[in-house]
């Protein structure tokens, strides 16, 4: 995906300074499975016994809940505030509300947690990731303990205190972490083209692409050809854009990946005060699940061991669309009639199903997403083939777009150079079919 919450969220100036903390019920690890979807890590949580599905971001500081107004009434504690933070000088209208039961993965709660709650429509992620997010859980949350991420198995584990990890960081090679205004540090070295550069980089899990470099702030810099113009994420301004090339290189210690996108945001994407000082730019996700990894805020520590997905090449949208969530819609389906069930009911998984007269057949309603082109890369294969934005996508190779998650749309749209995707689109009343071959526009 192509929008990154490093640059979109807030850094917050708290009022106060005093709030709970995570505690693990019992006094050994604890673990609880989590999602990856579109390089985001999704965890369950419960606020005051209602469930959400948060995203887990060590960018951004607190925790973040995306509702309305009417929405909040079931949080403790509620005072209007404004936010500011990077790209919004004149703050954004929201609210506090302290004293807050939060129950992450059902393993860890903490029963005095700050919510800050955002009122802004412009900050809904949901449809660049395609499944509901409802906030943001930051990085307080690793104040409490080392956490530890299985990205192959979607897995993760609390460890409680002063508790000896050790055996399971044994294979793991340590890397030295910096915590300022309680955010992940490391110090990275990257080839670009024939010279090393080293920097100060932030650990962001809330940032979809690989590296992000802020371009505007190395002296000497200039953004390496072939190189694309496109939008790269979403702020409390709208939409951010900037350029996106390959780099030679990224080393941290003793490992080395080959050839990661990097994405550089113009300089009016950010408030510049709110940069932690030295700092050049982040490391995404995309290069964190590549690893096994378990990070200690407390111990300044980065423990890091190669997975399976280590040396599998960084992808980029090949098309030049940016695919988006548009909402979800009723479609009927012909489907055979089970003679031993009566299915003229709502179920929760397939809708309303009506039966023919014949019993042989139904129609079965079901509720299905839907997808526009929410915008076109320049010079790209799809603007070329004549597709626009606002177009509504039906079908993928042949496939209708509704059966499909945006995983696996934007899978398609990446598979390899020279690959003919077939699309199926509707503008206006009128539908039409194009072809078109994927190509790479930084190619390695």
């Amino acid at each position: 995906m192509k929008w990154f919450i490093g640059i979109a969220m807030v850094c917050i100036s708290c009022l106060a300074k005093s709030q709970g903390i995570f505690q693990i019920r019992d006094d050994k690890p604890v673990s609880f499975k989590f999602e990856l979807i579109n390089n985001v890590v999704l965890v369950p949580l419960t606020i005051n016994g209602i469930p959400f599905s948060f995203l887990l971001d060590t960018g951004v500081k607190e925790t973040i809940l995306f509702v309305n107004a009417e929405d909040s009434l079931y949080l403790n504690n509620q005072n209007k505030m404004k936010f500011r933070g990077i790209g919004i000088e004149e703050g954004v209208e929201g609210i506090l509300s302290t004293g807050n039961v939060i129950e992450v993965g059902n393993v860890a709660v903490d029963s005095l947690h700050w919510i800050y709650v955002i009122q802004a429509v412009e900050l809904d992620i949901s449809s660049d990731v395609g499944v509901a997010i409802n906030g943001i859980l930051g990085s307080k949350f690793f104040n409490s303990f080392a956490v530890k991420l299985d990205y192959q198995k979607q897995r993760m584990t609390l460890f409680p205190p002063d508790y000896d990890y050790g055996r399971f960081v044994r294979k793991y090679k340590y890397v030295p972490l910096t915590i300022e205004n309680e955010r992940p540090y490391v110090t990275a070295n990257m080839l670009i083209d024939t010279a090393w550069l080293r920097g100060k980089m932030l650990l962001d899990m809330g940032n979809t692409s690989p590296l992000m470099l802020f371009a505007f702030l190395l002296p000497d810099f200039h953004i390496k050809e072939p190189y694309v113009e496109e939008y790269i994420g979403r702020g409390f301004n709208g939409a951010v854009y900037g350029k996106r090339n390959r780099i030679r290189k990224i080393a941290l210690e003793d490992f080395t990946l080959n050839y990661p996108i990097v994405a550089y945001p113009d300089s009016n994407a950010l408030f510049m005060s709110k940069l932690a000082e030295n700092r050049i730019g982040s490391i995404g996700n995309q290069v964190l699940q590549r690893f096994h990894l378990l990070i200690d805020y407390s111990k300044n520590a980065l423990y890091l061991r190669k997975n399976k997905k280590f040396a599998k090449p960084f992808l980029l949208n090949m098309a030049g669309i940016e695919v988006r969530h548009d909402g979800m819609i009723w479609k009927r389906e012909l489907v055979k009639a089970d003679p031993k069930k009566n299915d003229n009911q709502m179920k929760p998984d397939q809708g309303i199903t009506i039966n023919l007269a014949n019993d042989a057949f139904q129609y079965k309603f079901v509720l299905q997403p839907t997808y526009c082109i929410a915008g076109i890369r320049k010079d790209s294969p799809a603007e070329k083939a004549g597709i626009l934005a606002g177009d509504m996508l039906l079908k993928v190779n042949g496939k209708p777009a509704g059966k499909l998650t945006l995983v696996k749309i934007m899978a398609a749209l990446q598979s390899r150079p020279g690959e003919i995707i077939r699309l199926t689109l509707r503008r206006g009343d009128e539908q039409y079919d194009i072809r078109f071959p994927l190509v790479d526009p930084i190619p390695f």
